[in-house]
């Protein structure tokens, strides 16, 4: 794949959609935009085409009388449904362990990769138990992934086992204390304010002199200033 073309139109909120994604020089390609304009309704549009249901197509759930339009092909060939796979970020859930070895064209590779996948498994089962009678956490996992920045809970194991011999100050608090709903975050913003502000202002002007930040923050304002006029 070279070239993908997207065609959207009153999808799920877009209004119109019409882009190129070159793949000739790498196959992946990073969408950025601001929460609540447009990445969800992307993800719903392809998730709707990939399971070809002609009951459920693409359409605007607010303005129900606009006709809905989408053409996506490969190459200028028409995508094939099956070819289409969404994972959603709410689905913290997703379990990729009968689904990334029907990818492997091998019976003896897929046997080897589901047998050692089992045992990772159950290992992580074993550790996240562990870590959850420690951390008081009552979602352990996600917190973890979160906390280390990795889409992985085994890829952030490997990022910092070489650090487990550094001297790291040991804070006397149950996780549950910040990641709760019962009022301790408001607590902990209000008696650490001026700490988060100085934490904002340096991650704000940080972000501000990074090149790629700054191209996509102007190509968004100048398409928000076309649609405006």
């Amino acid at each position: 794949m070279k070239k993908l073309n997207v065609k959207l139109e009153n999808c799920y909120g877009i209004g119109k959609f019409d882009h190129e994604f070159d793949f000739s020089k790498s196959n992946v390609n990073l969408i950025y935009a601001p929460n609540g304009s447009m990445k969800t309704s992307f993800a719903n549009t392809f998730d709707c085409i990939a399971k070809n249901d002609k009951k459920n197509l693409p359409t605007d759930r607010i303005y129900k009388d606009r006709k809905s339009n989408y053409n996506i092909t490969v190459d200028e060939k028409q995508i094939p449904f099956e070819s289409i796979f969404v994972i959603h970020a709410e689905e913290n859930g997703f379990d990729a362990t009968n689904k990334i070895s029907s990818f492997l064209a091998s019976i003896e590779l897929k046997k080897e990769y589901d047998t050692i996948f089992s045992e990772l498994d159950k290992s992580k089962g074993d550790f996240i138990k562990k870590l959850k009678e420690v951390s008081k956490s009552s979602d352990c996992e996600a917190e973890f992934i979160s906390t280390f920045g990795k889409e992985s809970f085994f890829l952030n194991l490997i990022s910092i086992e070489l650090k487990l011999d550094e001297a790291y100050t040991i804070y006397e608090f149950r996780y549950n204390d910040v990641f709760d709903k019962k009022g301790n975050v408001k607590k902990f913003i209000d008696s650490n304010k001026s700490l988060i502000q100085n934490y904002f202002d340096n991650y704000t002007s940080f972000i501000g002199e990074i090149y790629f930040f700054q191209k996509i923050r102007k190509k968004y304002h100048s398409e928000q200033l076309k649609r405006m006029n």
